[in-house]
């Protein structure tokens, strides 16, 4: 049941590498459909999450760590049957057939040397079969920034021969669509692959901007986007000025049965964290949670939720309702009632204002 994408966070401490993390792929490798790394070559100098940067501020330097990680990535590939990828999801780097050409010469040892999976930024790059061709053996996924959400959009990648489709994590709260592209994945059968644990605000208004500054700096001391002047009015902002904005990210549900309604729908859950070493520590944990048959998989959230004491039966309402409330915040205010009812409103119509 391989329904995990894991990241890899390429600065990982040794020892929490070989007592923590090399055991738990051993035990849970069954669970996990592939684990994910940043990889930095051209014409790829930088991706979304910095990954340079932290390779750069790591003072291995991006080199070494490409030589680190591609060795450890393959024998975890060959020990236990996983599949690793390597992820490109710079969507600044022009997409020129020349670009291409890059591309696929700095592939190629790689590929040689056994790697199966990579994540591109260019549908458009899918389209003169060039890829195909070089890399017969390769699953390509396309990046999530791309935001492929709606059954046309996974059609026109499918067709053009992604292997496996990262869709917009919006769709963790549109039961609507996600019918729709059940209907479509029924006829092309090319695995959906949705951002699980993110936590950022849905249909985030500076998603686009956060990746194209990180995207585009390549400075070997980078400012982190989050602690820049224009940055910290965003997240780090939201975070202080909305009590409820934990009940507003974009993530996957606490509960092992909502999950369970989401594979309904999609195949792959991407799980996030290959540029924080804690986001990663999570991501283990949701996964060991799931395949240890816990019903309460993703503890974070839970936690949180129980620290404000929202009444059990009111929360699993709000749980239900949000399922198809597509992040259309400016039109609903559910959020923001359940947590100021705490627990002291039993009706749930108030919340929902028709009481």
């Amino acid at each position: 049941m391989k329904i995990f994408s894991l990241p890899f966070f390429t600065q990982m401490d040794k020892t929490f590498f070989y007592k923590e993390f090399l055991p738990f792929i051993k035990q849970y490798h069954s669970y996990i459909y592939d684990i994910y790394f940043a990889y930095i070559m051209p014409p790829f100098v930088n991706d979304a999450m910095g990954c340079a940067n932290i390779a750069v501020l790591a003072k291995e330097g991006v080199e070494a760590q490409n030589r680190r990680v591609i060795s450890v990535m393959l024998q975890i590939q060959e020990k236990y049957g996983i599949k690793v990828s390597a992820t490109f999801n710079n969507t600044l780097v022009e997409p020129t057939i020349q670009n291409l050409y890059v591309f696929i010469e700095k592939l190629k040892p790689l590929y040689k040397r056994g790697l199966r999976s990579i994540t591109i930024p260019h549908y458009s790059w899918m389209l003169n079969g060039l890829l195909k061709k070089e890399f017969p053996e390769m699953t390509i996924k396309n990046t999530v920034l791309k935001r492929v959400s709606r059954p046309q959009e996974y059609v026109d990648y499918a067709k053009v021969g992604f292997d496996a489709i990262n869709i917009d994590r919006y769709n963790l709260r549109d039961l609507d669509n996600l019918k729709r592209l059940k209907k479509a994945y029924e006829r092309y059968n090319i695995p959906m692959i949705l951002l699980a644990n993110e936590w950022c605000k849905g249909l985030c208004p500076a998603m686009s901007e956060h990746y194209h500054y990180n995207n585009s700096n390549s400075k070997d001391t980078a400012i982190n986007y989050f602690k820049t002047e224009l940055g910290m009015k965003t997240c780090p902002a939201w975070h202080q000025q909305i009590p409820w904005y934990h009940l507003q990210n974009a993530n996957m549900p606490i509960y092992r049965k909502d999950m369970e309604e989401l594979l309904n729908y999609i195949q792959i859950f991407k799980l996030h964290g290959r540029s924080d070493f804690g986001l990663m520590k999570q991501s283990m944990e949701i996964v060991k949670r799931y395949a240890d048959g816990e019903d309460v998989v993703f503890k974070p959230l839970y936690d949180i939720v129980k620290k404000f004491g929202y009444e059990e039966k009111m929360f699993e309402k709000w749980n239900t309702y949000i399922k198809n409330c597509k992040f259309e915040c400016w039109d609903c205010d559910v959020c923001e009632r359940l947590h100021k009812s705490s627990t002291k409103v039993d009706n749930f119509d108030m919340i929902l204002g028709r009481g």
